[in-house]
């Protein structure tokens, strides 16, 4: 398949699409009629259109000198249809009619089909949409590639007890002669064809609430508006702080947000009408942790930042699609942190910083935008390095150019291409027009080559020199390495002293003097907000070190963050990182949940590594480090702690039960479990995943009865997942069985490759579950989405215990012959991130 062959003329574009749908959900079948309005620049004969699994039985060409019948071929490799002319029509408008049969497919993508069980325990099916990035050919023939914005005026034909939802508000609903009702929606704004939606079936929604004149809606199950008034709360914020914040009014005329049971994704966001997993929008509030409740009001925040970066402005092709990514995960972070300041939401942002910094440290890594040929290449941009890389190095540019100055050039550039389409030199140029700074020089540097620096600082004389080179975890360049050589690194660095001076330097090469050398020690990435690593020479880390406790949180999670990854990438041995986590816990208490979470990630490592026989001592030095903080906060929350004390708790409880295997801890846990056994009280929320995970690390067979029953009757959606959750977590080796079998029948194709993820993560479960898969990877393949795939098979990067150490070539050769649907780099990452874990444990095992 070609590029050429691929894409659409650019001479013929559409201006309107007038769309009619009628789904059949009993035969999971629809079919449709539609007339696009479009410009031809050139005479034509001939016009492609994008169409897959669908069946066109008519199609005609009118301009103003008539109308004339096309004949239909299939160019099924490049998703074409041809509507070949038998005379040449000249340039000008015309219009394109055609009457359409489709499916509806199980696979989560296009126009599919969606099912649900109701009280009555009866399956009850709806038909909803999934567009992006090249699926709205599924459901009807379109000029299918963003820059063919177009209007959508979009009708609907449903059965008469059934909601149907779309991009635009309601404006009719007619009772047909055939018993079915015909529901008309208004037309829409200039949108990308993968941004249009509609879903049908038997659903319920929300009495609107207004916010600055937009009715907000969740549409959701019947019997679930009970568990909705978050999410409104959530969304009215959102559309008010965005509205604000880029002094532009919401670009459409309401907002539904629509819980779907079956959806591969997060959410999406079409314009007025955003679908979401049903755990990332329904929720009981009062019986939710702090993370869970933070989890839903990100996505709902990204989503509707969407509406202004991405609907109202697109991207002209997919290869930037990473700044529509980037910047709603930055503006989601904004906006969460708005909307409780008390969750101290860029604190928890430095995890994901340093999440997407592992992979970005491979030499299999890409550079945020790169060239997409084909739109199939597309679908590995949508990863960890477009969101949360992406949103940390817009993170990193606001904190250098100002908040306020990045606020207007961001304005400015959503005015000037309003209904259009955009790349990401138009955002840098408004950027360098508000902050009149070298925003392309610096970015660029980001933006085109993978990797990032690892600065490190030292003395020499009365200098403090800084030097930069690449970071990877494993050591060299091989060819082909992605990871580039020298990026405009905009330092931060401070004095740990009484004073509140931050200096800034722009590093540019290698290395450079950044002030003469001070009497108290100094630290760069000073308010933690840098894209990258840091190192410290020998004799500086012994300063800081004492010194741990006059830094802000992010940078004693940086601090801590940084270490651990010098001991993946071999820079510093394992006690390098004990020093730091034992100053943690000698200087604090610090109860901040992100710094004790890369505490807790580098002693499980180590652990795994060293198996059950050898880890004895790092459950030791694990009590020494968590028991002193559970003494501090108790086992129950005070009634007027922050939040976020009650995460920090979670991650203690469960490290004392799981790592150090605490025998209180244990009990505690038990106690609790049964308690919610009996019906004689419900488990505290904050304490929940914690609870269940030690119970599966220590459960029997009728443990995981119980979890498995909670799993299939739960009270809201957040309910279900924890007890999935848990029941991946059991280290039985019939009920590790049983969990891994579930995701070939009961465990819905949009959950179960994270389930068997987590189990290949698994210290016991991981070889189990190594076996499962690669003994029953086509039927697995074929039941799960495309999209989830890969996410499934990246489990396989941290298979690194003893038994797989032993078994390491069966994991290379299944990685190597495996072919999984997505393009790009995706399958190369997990090979050398399996790699590299594996040496990190053999030198753990070496080392301790």
């Amino acid at each position: 398949m070609t590029t050429e062959n691929y894409r659409l003329s650019k001479t013929i574009h559409p201006l309107h699409y007038k769309l009619h749908i009628a789904p059949n959900l009993k035969d999971a079948t629809f079919r449709g009629s539609l007339e696009i309005k479009c410009e031809a620049a050139e005479a034509f004969s001939s016009i492609r259109i994008n169409a897959i699994e669908l069946v066109i039985e008519t199609a005609t060409i009118t301009d103003p000198s008539g109308t004339y019948n096309a004949n239909i071929t299939y160019d099924t490799e490049n998703e074409m249809a041809n509507l070949d002319l038998e005379q040449e029509l000249p340039s000008g408008a015309f219009a394109i009619a055609m009457n359409f049969t489709g499916i509806l497919n199980d696979r989560l993508a296009g126009f599919y089909k969606s099912t649900y069980r109701n009280d009555e325990d009866q399956i009850v099916e709806i038909a909803t949409t999934q567009f992006e990035a090249t699926d709205a050919r599924r459901a009807f023939p379109c000029f299918d590639e963003p820059e063919m914005k177009a209007i959508f005026e979009i009708s609907l034909e449903v059965e008469p007890e059934h909601i149907a939802i779309s991009n635009g508000a309601e404006v009719s609903s007619v009772m047909l002669a055939s018993g079915k009702k015909l529901v008309n929606f208004e037309p829409t704004i200039p949108i990308s064809s993968y941004l249009v939606a509609f879903v049908v079936g038997p659903l319920e929604a929300t009495t609107p609430r207004e916010v600055r004149g937009i009715p907000i809606r969740i549409i959701h199950r019947p019997g679930w508006s009970h568990l909705t008034t978050f999410a409104v709360e959530a969304a009215a914020h959102a559309v008010e702080f965005f509205s604000d914040f880029f002094g532009i009014a919401y670009p459409a005329s309401k907002l539904d947000l629509i819980a779907i049971p079956d959806f591969a994704f997060g959410a999406m966001e079409n314009i007025g009408a955003v679908t979401f997993r049903e755990s990332l929008l329904i929720v009981d509030s009062a019986n939710a942790s702090q993370p869970e409740k933070e989890r839903i009001v990100d996505v709902i925040s990204h989503e509707i930042a969407h509406m202004w970066f991405g609907d109202l402005v697109t991207m002209k092709w997919w290869n930037g699609i990473w700044l529509n990514e980037a910047f709603a995960t930055y503006m989601e972070t904004l906006c969460t942190d708005h909307f409780d300041p008390a969750w101290k939401k860029w604190n928890t942002f430095g995890i994901y910083r340093s999440t997407a910094q592992t992979t970005d440290s491979l030499h299999a890594t890409r550079p945020i935008e790169y060239p997409v040929a084909h739109p199939s290449d597309c679908q590995g941009m949508f990863d960890i390095l477009t969101y949360e890389k992406g949103g940390s190095v817009l993170r990193m540019l606001e904190r250098y150019l100002g908040t306020e100055p990045t606020r207007a050039g961001v304005s400015s550039y959503l005015r000037k291409y309003s209904y259009a389409n955009a790349e990401t030199t138009d955002l840098w140029d408004a950027l360098e027009e508000s902050t009149h700074a070298p925003v392309r020089s610096l970015m660029d540097s980001w933006v085109f080559q993978g990797g990032f620096p690892l600065v490190t600082l030292k003395k020499e004389g009365t200098d403090l020199i800084v030097e930069q080179e690449p970071f990877s975890f494993i050591p060299g360049k091989p060819e082909g390495s992605a990871i580039g050589e020298i990026w405009s690194v905009p330092l931060t660095f401070r004095n740990l002293d009484d004073s509140d001076e931050l200096n800034t330097y722009l590093l540019d090469t290698t290395r450079a003097k950044i002030a003469d050398s001070s009497s108290v020690p100094t630290i760069i990435n000073a308010k933690g907000d840098g894209y990258y690593r840091v190192a410290y020479s020998q004799e500086l880390i012994q300063e800081i070190i004492p010194q741990i406790h006059k830094l802000e949180e992010l940078e004693r999670f940086n601090l801590i963050s940084d270490s651990w990854a010098q001991v993946v990438a071999a820079k510093i041995d394992y006690l390098g990182f004990l020093d730091v986590a034992n100053a943690l816990g000698g200087q604090g208490p610090f109860l901040e949940s992100p710094v004790w979470a890369v505490v807790a990630q580098g002693l499980e490592v180590a652990s795994k590594a060293l198996g059950s026989e050898k880890s004895e001592w790092i459950g030791d030095i694990a009590g020494a480090l968590f028991r002193p903080l559970l003494q501090v906060l108790g086992f129950n929350p005070a009634d007027d702690e922050p939040e976020t004390t009650g995460v920090l708790r979670s991650q203690i409880i469960s490290v004392l039960g799981t790592l150090v295997k605490d025998p209180e801890v244990i009990e505690f846990a038990q106690s609790t479990f049964r308690s919610e056994m009996s019906g004689e009280a419900t488990m505290e929320p904050s304490l929940a995943q914690s609870i269940l995970r030690i119970i599966a690390a220590n459960g029997d067979e009728a443990d995981y009865a119980f979890v498995l029953d909670k799993y299939r009757h739960p009270s809201d959606p957040i309910e279900e997942q924890r007890y999935l959750s848990a029941l991946s977590e059991f280290t039985e080796l019939p009920l590790i069985e049983r969990t891994l079998g579930m995701s070939l029948s009961e465990i819905r194709s949009q959950d179960a490759p994270f389930t068997i993820s987590k189990m290949l993560a698994g210290a016991t479960s991981g070889p189990i579950a190594f076996d499962f898969v690669a003994n029953n990877y086509e039927a697995l393949a074929s039941r799960f989405p495309e999209s989830t795939i890969s996410r499934m098979i990246e489990g396989m990067a941290v298979l690194y215990s003893p038994e797989i150490s032993n078994r390491a070539n069966e994991v290379r050769n299944f990685l190597a012959n495996v072919r999984i649907p997505e393009t790009g780099k995706k399958l190369l990452q997990i090979r050398e991130r399996f790699e590299a874990n594996l040496a990190l444990s053999n030198r753990l095992r070496s080392q301790l």
